[in-house]
């Protein structure tokens, strides 16, 4: 198996701390918007080791004025993304957000992928997609209501 598919499995169950570890800032806060720019924070502070380590030269902010305005709003979706992974996590579960998060972000990125939106090669959906997301939806709702086995069924 190809070590980047592994890398990305591992980086990928680092996800769910997220909001759990999030939710003990915002419950010390009081808020879970604070605990989201606390989060973000912490991550602009992260990011500048990284960017030593791997010796990135300084970008050219000139460059900053071609950026298209809704390139902007990938930061937007980072502060919806962390603010709603405080709020929920905690009331439907880890679990239950985290498939319901990766649902919204396969169907979202098929979509995107379909009509080729902001930039992206056209990819189309095509029967063999939907029937991903269907399975996918499928294990969605074993994991939402896999402990609620009907009498008389082992688990």
């Amino acid at each position: 198996m190809n070590t980047n598919f592994i890398f990305a499995l591992l980086v990928g169950m680092i996800v769910p701390l997220q909001a759990p570890l999030n939710a003990y800032v915002a419950r010390s806060l009081g808020s879970p918007l604070w605990a989201t720019l606390v989060s973000l924070s912490v991550s602009v502070i992260a990011t500048v080791p990284l960017l030593m380590l791997f010796k990135v030269s300084a970008p050219q902010f000139g460059n900053l004025g071609q950026v298209p305005w809704y390139g902007w709003l990938g930061g937007l979706c980072g502060v919806v993304f962390v603010a709603s992974s405080v709020i929920l996590a905690p009331k439907i579960g880890i679990a239950n957000f985290a498939v319901l998060a990766i649902a919204g972000q396969i169907i979202g990125a098929l979509v995107l992928d379909h009509f080729g939106l902001f930039g992206l090669a056209v990819k189309p959906i095509n029967w063999f997609k939907i029937a991903g997301v269907a399975v996918m939806v499928g294990g969605i709702l074993l994991v939402q209501y896999g402990n609620k086995v009907p009498a008389g069924v082992s688990s």
